[in-house]
């Protein structure tokens, strides 16, 4: 398991081994600005508290990001 310090930037394949989602996904639900992502050199980068906020609004919407 990955240990992710909830106060750094880290890369979509890391955060979707902590969510266990795909990273397709949560690439997804960036492209729509669902959740929030810098690009740093073309590469996603996802603050991790930030994002954990997000999924939770989405969960409790209920519309699991296909709006």
């Amino acid at each position: 398991m990955i240990v992710i310090d909830k106060n750094t930037f880290v890369s979509l394949n890391a955060l979707a081994n902590h969510f266990n989602l795909p990273d397709s996904y949560l690439k997804q639900l960036a492209n729509r600005s669902l959740i929030p992502f810098l690009k740093v050199n073309g590469r996603l980068r996802f603050n991790f508290e930030a994002v954990e906020k997000a999924l939770a609004d989405i969960a409790a919407k209920g519309s699991g990001g296909d709006e």
